[in-house]
């Protein structure tokens, strides 16, 4: 039950990095006339341009680097709580499954010579059946393994976010786009057509721009 709560916790995370960038876009507006003017009146100064791709690089180099580079320092805790939290899985499943193999080589035998178990392994050894043995370090290193995958998932996450908060960086999304999702039921005047087995529920989706 603990290892599918870690889960969810994990997948959670990974939501909410995904949804930041969206959810973030929002709080940007259209340029107003007179900033374009004010603008225009300055001198005219060679920028950078931001660029996707090195947002990308440097985030594959060292996660969450791109993120700052891209104004975005606050997402960069959220890579490394995520970073933390698997790592941390990955070796406490990988650790119980040592164990769990020293007590099963115990139980049958095939301890290594020269080879000193601990006293959990011991122990387990004494309480549990060979074929319990067996399930539990065949399920700890599921475990391991899937965490590694997260791991590589979540270090692709980061690169990813990197590149769409890149492309997004001079962006503007302004309040004449807006997207609604509202419940949807058939309205008719004959109660006949409104029977269960011809009634229909739903959603709406509604998409408008504003000239």
């Amino acid at each position: 039950m603990a290892r599918w709560h870690a889960h969810l916790v994990i997948i959670i995370g990974a939501l909410l990095l995904l949804s930041a960038t969206a959810m973030a876009q929002d709080t940007l507006v259209p340029k107003a006339m007179d900033t374009l003017v004010t603008k225009a009146q300055e001198p005219l100064v060679p920028k950078k341009e931001h660029s996707a791709k090195r947002a990308a690089y440097m985030s594959a180099i060292l996660p969450g680097l791109g993120q700052i580079y891209n104004g975005k320092w606050w997402k960069t805790p959220i890579i490394y709580a995520g970073f933390g939290g698997v790592g941390y899985l990955a070796v406490t499943s990988h650790n119980n499954y040592k164990t769990y193999l020293t007590a099963y080589k115990i139980k049958t035998g095939d301890l290594d010579e020269g080879e000193v178990p601990s006293e959990k392994a011991i122990q387990l050894s004494e309480v549990y059946m060979a074929s319990q043995l067996q399930a539990y370090k065949e399920s700890y290193r599921r475990d391991f393994e899937l965490y590694c995958i997260i791991a590589v998932a979540w270090y692709g996450l980061n690169i990813v976010d990197a590149i769409v908060d890149g492309h997004l960086y001079t962006y503007d999304i302004g309040d004449d786009l807006s997207f609604h999702v509202d419940p949807y039921l058939p309205q008719s005047e004959n109660p006949y057509l409104l029977t269960n087995r011809y009634a229909q529920v739903g959603l709406s989706f509604k998409l408008n721009f504003k000239p």
